[in-house]
């Protein structure tokens, strides 16, 4: 038996054996004869699937990422040594397959075919030197061309979801008669997001694995960080021991940044997909339309044909003259004209405890109005003062004729909305900057009460005051100087025997101290017998009143109430609470106007009674106890004083407030202007389109000083010039409305929009940054600038843009000669591997390799592109 080599004898076919005498067994079909380990060169056979090794025996092998075979007792502190080149030969013009073909041998060839293998052909394989880094140009084109789809799409997904605009009605668009469903189309903008995602992520991994490579050619990376770069947006990685591990210095911001960038990286990278959702998807709410579509076909502002001066003077005088009878209830013209709602209203107290608002319908308009009242402190047994407030009657009315005009004519692209709100405005939409002021009121009343013992305020010597102390003047004069000289009760009006012993309350009517007062006073006593004997109880009240500008809208399709911006109570209490509150007008009263608020009428042909008697009612009724009929306090206990005081001055209250909202405008009526000329006026007049006279009007000019009006077909001739006329139309009160429509749009201002924005701005400044550093190292390099004796270089490394690529080159890498990696091929023991630091290198023969910190015999690769590398 022939020895060719000191470790391995020729056998029969079908053995390797060793010195040692450790048998092998060869597969089959292996030829009759054993190759020598040096022509192996990383080759080994196949076992047969039945062999297993035992213990003694030993299994000649190379290392998985070596092309050169381990060699049995060469070790070097428990590793293994590896040659680059056995002979110390590269001949460079020749490829590495060559080199290999060359030290496999014919022996090997035979080896190969006889199991089978094909041989690839040196000529075709042979290596292809590559540089590390890329040219001038392309390396500026590579860099960006990444980042450019994603900053483009970032800046309109942006702009479609901060912009404010309608996209198409709740019930979808309408394309060719076939109407859209929105789910549909919100799904298919959940795909685009979700590209818009990919392309931001792609983005930001194309910066980690920028600044990762660059750092792998330089200083290095760590090895817990050798895959980092590839993993923008694997939390899972974040997770790991490679990750936690590796190990950081501060003193190099390198080795805090790139993972820094890359944690930040995935968190955008699992929130940029809903932020840009957010943007992208269109929300339900309101959007405006232009005046010019929307009311295409009439010209805005509604005209109130009273004058605006008039309307909101802040004082009531007087009232028509049938307003102080009977009729005064019916007519909603008249301060008393709500009467019959708050009579039912107090009637239920029982069932309702008075909590719930007020609803006064225009039953010409279809629309109603709430009387809405609230308290400045909600505290249990603290008496606080009551605010109330509600729209006026006759803007309630206006709006409700203009959204029936709307329904029933084509006024312009509105008329075909499926669904619509109309609002006040307090300028004119189309031109700001015009000076005529439209601002609107509604009243604003303050009540404050305070109930007495009768018996005990008569037997006190010390006087007593109506409660004026919380109520907000707003800066009036004389609101202030009755505060502050405040008003004393007059108590004679408690010895009249006329209020002696009666079973019904008795009241003032309202009144003021003096004429053209401000501060409204009102007193009375309500009889209580519950205890067995008379104790009637006294109260004084003082109410305040002014006209607080608001603005009102209405949406018919979803309700039939005027809406006001003060309906709600944090309004009205911080309208309350400022002293300096802008615009609000205090009112003057005098004891006519009075007589309109509680009007008179007989009952019989010896009885009469009055508004306020009739509420004077609800405060008492007669209960049988104990066999005896007797007067009690109906709607609170007698020991209850602060729910007495908050009843009466809610009471008092409510009556003020609807009094005020009704006004004294008789007859007036809202017109809409369709065309105006210098020869032509044409209005609409909302208040008689189905009267005698119709509601279309159309006045042209006859001669210099007369006007002809036609209506229904009919002349009439006014002594009065056109531009009189149209002046005098101008001189109405201007009811500006603005419209909206309903649907889905973008731009609605909600957190979920504000934090979408805020990510894909953080996205923008990232790239900007990134950008701004690209562009200051450009200028840098252009004027040969050195740092540490290096120059500073705008790197674009081409290889490894993928995590296979660098596994190819770590294939091709021999194995580090580490004794902390000697365990670590079925996991790692130590964590130390992950804090080690790799490099990206070259040896003699300019083969790329990726190896330890402290490796020799390897050198820094070439990155101004003057070498290639295998």
């Amino acid at each position: 038996m022939t020895s060719i080599h000191n470790d391995i004898e020729l056998q029969p076919p079908g053995v390797v054996r060793t010195q040692q005498s450790h048998t092998f067994p060869v597969s089959s079909s292996s030829p009759s004869y054993v190759t020598p380990i040096e022509n192996l060169r990383g080759h080994r056979k196949r076992p047969s699937a039945t062999w297993q090794p035992n213990d003694d025996e030993t299994t000649v092998d190379a290392p998985l990422l070596s092309r050169q075979p381990r060699t049995p007792g060469s070790s070097n502190e428990g590793g293994w040594v590896y040659e680059t080149d056995r002979n110390g030969n590269y001949d460079q013009s020749r490829s590495p397959a060559e080199h290999a073909g060359a030290e496999r041998g014919t022996s090997y060839r035979e080896d190969q075919q006889a199991m089978g293998s094909t041989l690839p052909d040196s000529n075709k394989t042979a290596g292809l030197p590559k540089k590390i880094t890329r040219g001038s140009w392309t390396r500026h084109i590579n860099t960006w061309i990444v980042h450019v789809p994603a900053i483009m799409t970032t800046i309109a997904v942006l702009g479609v979801g901060s912009f404010k605009f309608y996209w198409y009605p709740e019930e979808g668009p309408l394309v060719m008669n076939y109407r859209l469903d929105p789910d549909t189309i919100h799904n298919i903008l959940q795909l685009a997001a979700k590209l818009h995602e990919l392309l931001i992520v792609a983005s930001l991994s194309s910066i980690a694995l920028a600044m990762f490579r660059r750092r792998l050619v330089t200083n290095g990376v760590r090895l817990g960080f050798l895959t980092g770069g590839y993993r923008v947006g694997d939390l899972g990685y974040m997770g790991t021991k490679a990750f936690w591990r590796q190990g950081l210095d501060i003193s190099n911001p390198w080795d805090m940044l790139l993972p820094g960038f890359v944690v930040f990286a995935t968190i955008m990278s699992t929130i940029v997909g809903p932020a840009s959702a957010v943007l992208l998807v269109p929300s339900l709410g309101w959007y405006e339309i232009d005046n010019s579509m929307a009311f295409d076909n009439i010209t805005l502002p509604l005209r109130y044909s009273w004058n605006r001066t008039d309307i909101w003077y802040a004082g009531r005088h007087g009232a028509p003259q049938e307003c102080k009878t009977v009729m005064g209830i019916y007519n909603d013209y008249c301060p008393a004209g709500g009467f019959p709602q708050i009579s039912s209203w107090l009637r239920d107290y029982a069932a309702t405890n008075l909590m719930n608002n007020l609803t006064f319908l225009s039953t010409s308009a279809d629309l109603r109005r709430h009387l809405v009242f609230t308290q400045v402190n909600d505290t249990q047994n603290i008496t606080s003062t009551t605010l109330c407030t509600t729209p006026v009657h006759f803007l309630t009315t206006s709006i409700g004729l203009f959204q029936k005009y709307i329904h029933d004519v084509n006024v312009g692209a509105l008329s075909n909305e499926p669904r619509y709100r109309l609002q006040t405005n307090e300028v004119n939409p189309d031109n700001p900057s015009q000076l005529e002021n439209s601002t609107l009121y509604q009243p604003f009343v303050q009540s404050k009460c305070t109930v007495h013992d009768k018996e005990e305020l008569n037997n006190d010597p010390n006087p007593v005051f109506y409660p004026v102390d919380s109520l907000n003047c707003f800066q009036d004069d004389e609101c202030l100087r009755f505060k502050n000289g405040t008003k004393e009760f007059s108590e004679g009006w408690l010895k009249n025997p006329k209020y002696e012993g009666r079973n019904t309350s008795s009241s003032t009517n309202f009144f003021v101290s003096n004429q053209s007062s401000s501060i409204v006073l009102i007193h009375g006593q309500i009889p209580d017998a519950s205890s067995g004997e008379q104790k009637d109880m006294v109260y004084l009240c003082s109410l305040v009143a002014s006209w607080a500008p608001s603005n009102f809208s209405v949406d018919a399709k979803f309700s039939d109430v005027l809406q006001s911006s003060l309906h709600n109570e944090n309004a009205m209490q911080e309208l309350y609470r400022n002293n300096q509150a802008h615009n609000v007008h205090t009112f003057r009263f005098s004891r006519r106007w009075f007589e309109t608020l509680s009007p008179r009428w007989d009952i019989t042909n010896t009885t009469g009674t009055s508004a306020m008697g009739e509420i004077l009612r609800t405060f008492s009724s007669m209960e049988k106890q104990n066999g005896t009929t007797r007067p009690v306090i109906a709607p609170f206990s007698r020991e209850n004083k602060t729910a007495a005081e908050l009843f009466l001055s809610k009471v008092f209250g409510v009556y003020l407030t609807e009094g005020l909202a009704r006004g004294n405008f008789k007859y007036e009526d809202t017109r809409i202007l369709r065309t105006k000329s210098s020869h032509e006026l044409t209005y609409v007049n909302l208040n008689e389109q189905h009267g005698f006279r119709g509601g279309e009007h159309k006045w042209t000019v006859f001669n210099s000083t007369t006007s002809r009006e036609t209506w229904r077909k009919n002349d009439t001739y006014v002594n009065r010039t056109l531009q009189n006329i149209t002046t005098s139309l101008q001189n109405g009160l201007p009811i500006y409305i603005v419209a909206e429509r309903h649907g889905y749009g973008s731009g609605q201002q909600r957190r979920t929009l504000h934090w979408a924005q805020a990510m894909m701005y953080i996205y923008l400044g990232t790239v900007a940054i990134y950008a701004l550093v690209v562009g200051v190292m450009s200028i840098l390099e252009s004027l040969k600038y050195e740092r540490g004796g290096m120059r500073v270089r705008v790197l674009s490394i081409r290889p490894w843009s993928d995590l296979q690529d660098l596994m190819i080159l770590a294939l091709k890498t021999p194995v580090p000669n580490d004794r902390d990696l000697a365990d670590a091929g079925a996991g790692v023991t130590c964590s130390r591997v992950w804090e080690k630091t790799v490099r990206a290198r070259a040896d003699d023969e300019c083969n790329a390799q990726l190896v330890l910190e402290g490796t020799k015999n390897t050198r820094r690769l070439d990155l101004d592109g003057r070498e290639r590398y295998y």
